[in-house]
C-alpha cells in the first residue's frame, strides 16, 4: 500500500532527524538521509528491506555513469540539500513529494492530445501555456485541474510553436501553446534573474509518473521541493564545468535534484514548472522541466535539468505577442 502524504512527511522528518544526529559533513548527511529513508519506506509499507538499502550502503551506479560527475557528489547540491532539510523540519518545505491541493498552482496544466495526456505546462498569459519542446507531438489540448481522471476545464491548442533552435530535447527545449480561448486561471509570473541566481532550492510541480523508471503514475498533480546544484550551468564540480558534468546548456538551464530516491521531477512532468521564491511575491516561474542530467542512473530521482524561462523572455513575448510582467 502506498503511504499517504502525511505518513510520507512523517517518514521524511524521521530520516532527517536521524541524519542530523549521525552526520558530520553535508555529504554524510545526504547519504544517511537517503539510506535511512529507503530502509524505513518498505518497512512502513509492510515490505522487506531491499539489499543495499541499509544506512551506509551506497547504491550501485551503472557503468555508463561516471561517479565523479554525480549530483550527490556536488558540494553545492549537498549544502543546499541540508538547508532544505532544515526548512522541512520547520514545515516550510515539502521534501518527499505531496499531492497539490486544488487551490494551489492552478496555472500548472496537463498537456496532451485527443487520446492521452503526457506532459505538463504552465499558464504564463491568459491564452499562452509554456511547455517542453519535446512535447510538441502530443500537445493539442490542456487540462486545468488536479487529476486528469476527474472533471476539469479543457481548452484546445490553436497553435503550438517550438523554439526555432530546439534540438532533440537537449537544446532550447521550449514549446509555446497558444490556446483557442483565454483561461479563467491567473497566469504565473516569471521570476527575475536575480531571484533564480540567488535560490538554493525550488519547487517542481507536474502531473508526471511517480516511479524511478518513469513508467507509471501519470495524471495527478504533485509537488516536490528540490535543492539546486547549479542555477545557471556556469560553475564547476570536481574540476569540470557544469555543462560537461551534467549536460546542461550554459546560462540557459539550471540543475536541481532530490536527496530522496524517486522524489524528483519525472517522465510526464516535462514542460512543467520549476518555481523559486524571492520571499515577497510567492512562487515565481523559474524553469521548465526538460530532462534528467547526463550523469543520472535512473530516469527519475537522480537530478534534472530545467530550462531557464528568464533567458527566453524576448522570444516568448515576440512569438506569443504578450507582455510578461
Amino acid at each position: 500500500m502506498p503511504l499517504t502524504d502525511a505518513q510520507n512527511r512523517a517518514l521524511v522528518k524521521k530520516a532527517i532527524a536521524y541524519a542530523e544526529e549521525q552526520a558530520t559533513t553535508d555529504s554524510d548527511f545526504v547519504k544517511i538521509l537517503r539510506a535511512t529513508y529507503l530502509t524505513q519506506l518498505p518497512r512502513e509499507r509492510g515490505l522487506p528491506v531491499l539489499r543495499g538499502s541499509e544506512p551506509g550502503v551506497r547504491r550501485v551506479r551503472s557503468a555508463a555513469a561516471d561517479p565523479s560527475l554525480h549530483i550527490y557528489d556536488d558540494p553545492r547540491f549537498l549544502e543546499n540539500a541540508k538547508l532544505l532539510a532544515q526548512r522541512v523540519k520547520q514545515n516550510l518545505r515539502i521534501m518527499g513529494g505531496t499531492k497539490v491541493a486544488a487551490k494551489d498552482f492552478p496555472d500548472c496544466v496537463a498537456v496532451g492530445n485527443a487520446t492521452q495526456w503526457g506532459c505538463t505546462g504552465t499558464l504564463i498569459a491568459p491564452n499562452v501555456v509554456l511547455s517542453a519542446g519535446h512535447c510538441a507531438s502530443v500537445a493539442t489540448r490542456v487540462y486545468f485541474g488536479s487529476d486528469v481522471t476527474k472533471k476539469g476545464a479543457i481548452i484546445g491548442v490553436k497553435k503550438a510553436i517550438r523554439h526555432p533552435k530546439y534540438h532533440k530535447g537537449k537544446k532550447n527545449d521550449l514549446l509555446l501553446l497558444l490556446l483557442e480561448k483565454d483561461a479563467t486561471v491567473k497566469p504565473r509570473k516569471v521570476a527575475p534573474s536575480s531571484a533564480i541566481n540567488a535560490a538554493t532550492d525550488g519547487r517542481a510541480v507536474g502531473f508526471g509518473n511517480v516511479d524511478g523508471t518513469g513508467s507509471f503514475g501519470y495524471g495527478t498533480k504533485r509537488q516536490v521541493d528540490v535543492p539546486i546544484a547549479s542555477p545557471g550551468c556556469t560553475g564547476k564540480v570536481n574540476g569540470q564545468n557544469d555543462s560537461m558534468a551534467y549536460g546542461c546548456d550554459r546560462l540557459l538551464e539550471m540543475v536541481a535534484g532530490k536527496p530522496l530516491l524517486g522524489k524528483d521531477s519525472c517522465s510526464g512532468d516535462s514542460g512543467g514548472p520549476f518555481f523559486v521564491t524571492d520571499g515577497k511575491k510567492g512562487w515565481l516561474l523559474a524553469g521548465a522541466t526538460s530532462r534528467s542530467t547526463d550523469s543520472s542512473v535512473s530516469t527519475c530521482g537522480d537530478g534534472g535539468i530545467y530550462v531557464r524561462v528568464d533567458q527566453y523572455l524576448d522570444w516568448i513575448e515576440k512569438t506569443a505577442q504578450v507582455k510578461l510582467g
